[in-house]
């Protein structure tokens, strides 16, 4: 049985609402994000994937709000937390990576020094010492040529590269959680890979909980111990990767399954992973 101190986000039944129309545009979300897990959340785009992990990060757009449940992150009530908790949070122990980082980044300015102003803010490091702290990190996500990158701007560099810079910038502080929402949608399946392969490598070597936010059971199947399953804002599915890949209860995961080894999965075969195989079988 884990200790309870293993336990670093937990959501229980969390609603979200638009208070304008009262539309509830998430219902009930309820799960535990534990030390060194990885949790898959999947589903259509409109499923309310990013607004539950906006509300984990206390970021959600200004007219919603969490309307029923709670949110526990670092065993403190995220209700109570005041804006400066939040900030102090946001980057030193519980991080993100979107789908699209260059709009995430300052075009006007070099990648680099974007990067080591996190540290200079965060970590108090000197101007030096930021700055060959960033080129470090540029290596660990695999970066060719770190001194290089680092004076390069947002637009000289692929998409592939900015969102090996946006994880570095995610984890210069070695946050103990690391939210990925939708993180590979937008790169070749080749890059793809290689940025998945370095999440695993980043959950081993610094004990990161990652939460991974994807349209694409693939992805899930490569990464995840844990999968939720949502459709129009509610949770359909949700169990351990292994079960809810081979023995789907509901008939909306039998339709992500089903369109998965229509319209591509089989691409992954030859190089599958033990959870893709286990994605194959269903």
């Amino acid at each position: 049985m884990a200790e309870a101190t293993d336990v670093l986000l937990r959501l229980d039944r969390v609603a979200i609402t638009d208070p304008l129309d009262s539309t509830e545009l998430v219902q009930s979300i309820s799960f535990t994000l534990r030390r060194g897990a990885v949790l898959g959340i999947v589903g259509e785009s409109g499923s309310g994937k990013t607004l539950t992990c906006r509300a984990a990060l206390g970021i959600l757009p200004d007219r919603l709000q969490v309307s029923a449940g709670s949110i526990e992150i670092f065993g403190a009530d995220a209700a109570t937390l005041t804006a400066k908790e939040w900030t102090a949070l946001r980057g030193s122990r519980i991080g993100a990576v979107f789908q699209d980082p260059g709009s995430y980044l300052n075009p006007s300015i070099r990648v680099g020094p974007q990067v080591a102003e996190v540290l200079r803010v965060k970590a108090g490091l000197n101007r030096r010492q930021a700055r060959r702290r960033a080129v470090e990190l540029f290596g660990e996500v695999r970066l060719a040529d770190p001194d290089f990158v680092y004076q390069q701007y947002p637009h000289e560099l692929s998409g592939g590269m900015l969102q090996r810079v946006l994880i570095a910038a995610a984890i210069a502080l070695e946050p103990e959680i690391l939210i990925a929402d939708e993180a590979t949608t937008a790169l070749d399946v080749t890059v793809q890979a290689e940025i998945l392969d370095l999440l695993v490598e980043l959950k081993e070597r610094i004990g990161l909980a990652l939460v991974v936010v994807a349209h694409d059971l693939t992805v899930v199947a490569q990464l995840c111990d844990e999968v939720l399953v949502m459709r129009d804002g509610e949770v359909v599915e949700h169990g351990s990767c292994d079960q809810v890949l081979r023995s789907p209860q509901h008939a909306y995961t039998r339709l992500l399954i089903s369109e998965h080894h229509q319209y591509g999965l089989d691409r992954f075969r030859a190089g599958a992973t033990p959870r893709t195989e286990v994605l194959d079988r269903v």
